[in-house]
């Protein structure tokens, strides 16, 4: 005899038949993989590229470009985006390094002055690429060629993994060594940033289509605050986003400082035209000095996902970042 299920008991079977699968689909980690490409490291995810660390001396500094978000397949970040085509993908730099010999190092800007201050890749590579993460290295000398001023030196370890369908984490260490005594800004071009897409940016109609194009964007921080007006200098927030609609999908980008970095919480350099940066040499009154020889360890998360943050559950990513995992 046919055995059929009443009431609730067929109401948790239905359940366990037509969302279980569906539930297990949405947790299930995504594949990753990298290969080396000329002046690049390519990370793909299930296949498809997803991002590229570059590295050609024919640049300022290296970044990552495309980092694209998991429900178009596009670049939620821009590289070459006027205004301030300087502002290249995800990347780490400074433009304001003073030593005895170089009263500016400008390792920021302009893009193709590379005498003031260049970011030098000396041994990238795949550290690992197991299927479930991908880890890439690097070790970087920042000089000021125009007077071979050696400033500083780092060593980079990005962890890449996508741990669902709509999620895509990079975790980044820099451990730094200063070579000589140094006094790094007051600056807004300090550090860790992002550049994103202006179709994902919130715009700025007082500033105008050419230095802010109205997007579709929201920006948000931990602490709740939304877009520049709120966002930009408070050092509350452990995370920022910017997120909006592309193709008909919403995708996004948070960046994440780690409680245990210098000089944290940084303030937020948040900018409605695209930019976000947690800069620890921003707001400050006077130059901070760094003794040669003095070493340091920072530590970011970059969350690029599909959905808004709340349904991508960007704090609980934020938070899993800050307790180790």
């Amino acid at each position: 005899m046919k055995h059929v299920a009443s009431g609730s008991a067929a109401l948790l079977l239905a359940l366990g038949l037509f969302l279980t699968p569906f539930a297990a689909q949405a947790e299930e980690a995504q594949s990753v993989g990298a290969a080396v490409e000329e002046d690049r490291l390519v990370v793909y995810v299930d296949g498809e590229e997803f991002t590229a660390y570059k590295f050609g001396e024919e640049h300022k500094y290296p970044f990552f470009y495309p980092v694209t978000g998991p429900a178009t397949g596009e670049s939620v970040t821009a590289w070459d985006q006027e205004p301030y085509p300087h502002h290249s993908s995800l990347y780490v730099s400074l433009d304001w390094v003073r030593s005895e010999s170089v009263e500016r190092g400008n390792y920021w800007q302009p893009r193709d002055v590379l005498e003031t201050g260049q970011v030098f890749s000396r041994n990238p590579r795949i550290i690992e690429a197991t299927g479930d993460r991908v880890v890439l290295q690097d070790e970087c000398d920042w000089i000021v060629p125009e007077h071979d001023a050696h400033q500083l030196r780092d060593t980079r370890t990005v962890t890449i993994t996508a741990p669902t369908p709509n999620i895509r984490l990079l975790d980044f260490e820099f451990d730094f060594e200063v070579l000589k005594d140094l006094q790094v800004g007051p600056t807004g071009h300090s550090f860790f940033s992002a550049r994103m897409r202006p179709e994902l940016a919130p715009g700025d109609e007082d500033r105008g289509p050419e230095q802010a194009p109205l997007g579709t964007g929201t920006i948000v921080d931990s602490e709740g605050n939304v877009n520049e007006e709120e966002a930009r200098g408070h050092t509350g927030a452990s995370w920022s986003a910017m997120f909006g609609q592309h193709h008909g999908e919403t995708e996004g980008l948070a960046l994440v400082q780690h409680t245990g970095n210098p000089l944290y919480p940084a303030p937020w350099f948040n900018r409605d035209y695209g930019f976000m940066s947690p800069t620890p040499f921003d707001f400050m009154d006077d130059p901070l000095p760094l003794e040669g020889g003095e070493t340091f360890t920072v530590r970011y998360r970059t969350i690029v996902f599909a959905g808004d943050p709340d349904e991508a559950d960007v704090a609980g990513w934020a938070e899993r970042f800050q307790a180790g995992e």
